[in-house]
């Protein structure tokens, strides 16, 4: 079975789109479907953690057991140590 899938690109994206058609001699369908199948590789393996870990936004810290029950405690406490 064979799903015909219509979809609107900006200039650039479909300039790009294009050029790899030129470049590869692969026909439009071939090359979106190539994509597609590494996006959702891809995307099948990644995780939450993984995803931040890319991001640079997961790292180790210290600080009290409680800290995310009482973040604002512990923010006044901050804020108030500085003034």
């Amino acid at each position: 079975m064979t799903v015909r899938i219509n979809a609107r690109l900006d200039d650039e994206l479909a300039a790009e789109l294009e050029a790899l058609r030129r470049k590869t001699g692969q026909t439009l369908t071939a090359i979106i479907e190539e994509a597609l199948d590494a996006w959702v590789a891809n995307t099948r393996t990644k995780t939450a953690i993984s995803t931040f870990e890319e991001c640079g936004f997961v790292g180790v810290a210290k600080g009290p057991a409680d800290l995310a029950r009482n973040s604002k405690k512990y923010l006044k406490d901050s804020l108030r140590k500085k003034t």
